[in-house]
């Protein structure tokens, strides 16, 4: 998506709605644009369908849908704090302490963004596949422009079901303003996510079958794994293992021997790597919904020496998970110090950067006086997946290159162990463990039993951590309560209240709140 979706400022994108449900009667919303064209008219070669689809792909590259990718992941779990200023804080505390709010801007974005990203998709597939497919360069290729969009809809309703619970399910084109959808139960809209799967995977190429130019789109690989995923959240335990052995049979992947190297911009839709959120440094398109670089780096990278606001910051307890386990690889490679980060900036050049924006003389600083300058350092250490140095960064502050991992090879193996384990299979649980384990440079297990259990739960927090899945990992295993300020009440997110309000009693509030 580097290639097609730098242009997505410039596409015309129709009947796209901002909010899934309303009940609002003023018919003029209903009425064709003059001088627009229609979805009716729109789809009428195959240059547009692609940018149909190209429209389903943007919202995960808008920075508010990426910032609560780890703002929920991460910082409500004991991974991360949301740290940054003090009014960045306290903003987020009430949902830190499970005592958010259904007026919070921060729930609105993801329910808003999420259902979106849903109606782009579903238009993408009804003008898809009301179209001839003399129109397109075979059938294949159409059928593939399809399930990649039903792909996109099954990730945005993930993401939805996750947060909120009970959600309304859309499996259609939302036309008309005034159209009434209920929610439905949890173990519905996971049935509805693998249908979506199920029925797209036959029809997506493996990634070696895609050219450079399209890479971070939809792969077959990206749809097993997903399906394996969601059904580990669906407990769902003899599918998960079915379609992770899937991708594990494809040879399609591997884990990186340098785990590290994943990480790096050299390790971006590696041999490792079954989806990305594929970013580029854009000087032209640089606004805050805009821009095609990757806005989490500045949000995560430390405050004030640099451009960044310094707000996702790991914490002392996963420091002392990796420690505990003798994980010096994986630490080294997630977690950044604060004596890393002045070495960084030093011997890559932040004095000229520094100089250059502020007219100080930071260079002839003590060391103390410039370590002075990293504000709002609440628990020593950043993120280091995320991190990008000096030498890299773009001189466009939201616009760093920087790919998203969404989900890597490693990931797979820990869902294949867990669904063995799951279903009496010990023998091949710690096979794929210690496959993880071995390339973090730590010891082979032999354990069995719930010591198992907990073995691969261990593991699939040191192995994920920052990649945005830690408190929804709590929540699925029922390990939640560590956390110290757990509410079961309020596990899940409250519904904005603005839509609840649109509705006329379709849209309920999660109870609790």
């Amino acid at each position: 998506m580097k290639i097609y979706i730098k242009s997505i400022s410039k596409l015309l994108l129709v009947l796209t709605a901002s909010l899934v449900l309303t009940n609002c009667s003023d018919d003029f919303l209903d009425q064709d644009k003059l001088g627009q064209e229609t979805s009716d008219v729109y789809f009428n070669s195959q240059d547009k369908a692609v940018s149909s689809l190209t429209a389903a792909y943007s919202d995960i590259k808008d920075y508010r849908f990426g910032w609560f990718f780890w703002a929920f992941g991460e910082t409500m779990s004991d991974n991360a704090i949301y740290s940054g200023s003090d009014g960045d804080n306290a903003g987020f505390e009430p949902l830190k302490t499970f005592n958010g709010t259904a007026d919070m801007f921060q729930v609105r974005y993801k329910w808003d963004l999420c259902y979106r990203g849903i109606n782009k998709s579903s238009q993408a597939i009804v003008g898809i596949e009301g179209m001839a497919d003399e129109l397109f360069e075979s059938v294949a290729f159409k059928n593939r422009l399809i399930s990649e969009a039903k792909v996109l809809r099954a990730f945005y309703h993930f993401e939805l079901v996750r947060a909120f619970g009970r959600i309304p399910i859309l499996d259609h084109l939302i036309k008309t303003a005034g159209e009434k959808i209920g929610q439905s139960e949890t173990a519905d809209v996971y049935a509805f996510i693998i249908s979506e799967l199920e029925a797209a995977e036959p029809n997506l190429p493996v990634k070696s079958a895609y050219s450079a130019s399209d890479l971070g789109r939809v792969t077959k690989g990206f749809a097993q794994g997903f399906l394996a995923k969601v059904n580990l959240y669906a407990e769902n335990f003899a599918d998960a293992k079915i379609w992770a052995k899937k991708v594990m049979d494809s040879n399609e992947y591997q884990l990186d021997p340098d785990y590290a190297h994943v990480f790096s911009f050299d390790g971006e839709n590696g041999i490792e790597s079954l989806f990305e959120i594929d970013f580029i440094e854009s000087l032209t398109e640089a606004g805050a919904t805009t821009n095609n670089g990757n806005f989490q780096t500045l949000f995560q990278i430390p405050r004030n020496i640099t451009y960044g606001y310094g707000i996702n910051q790991p914490t002392q307890d996963l420091a002392d998970a990796y420690d505990a386990a003798g994980d010096v690889i994986r630490k080294a490679a997630t977690l950044l110090t604060t004596d890393e980060v002045y070495a960084n900036e030093i011997s890559q050049g932040v004095w000229d950067w520094y100089n250059l924006q502020t007219d100080s003389q930071v260079a002839n600083d003590s060391l103390d006086q410039w370590k002075a300058k990293l504000t709002f350092n609440r628990t020593g250490y950043y993120q280091q997946k995320i991190y990008v140095g000096p030498a890299d960064r773009s001189p466009e502050i939201r616009n760093n290159a920087n790919n998203t991992r969404i989900m890597r090879y490693a990931e797979v193996l820990l869902t294949y162990s867990e669904a063995c384990y799951r279903t009496t299979d010990e023998g091949n649980a710690r096979i794929a463990l210690n496959l993880v384990r071995d390339r973090a440079g730590l010891t082979a297990l032999t354990t069995s039993g719930t010591a198992l259990l907990d073995a691969i739960y261990a593991e699939r927090r040191l192995e994920l951590a920052g990649e945005n899945d830690r408190y929804h990992e709590l929540l699925r295993t029922n390990r939640a309560n560590i956390l110290p300020f757990y509410s079961e009440a309020h596990k899940y997110w409250p519904v904005p209240q603005a839509e609840i309000d649109r509705t006329t009693g379709e849209i309920e509030q999660n109870p609790g709140y």
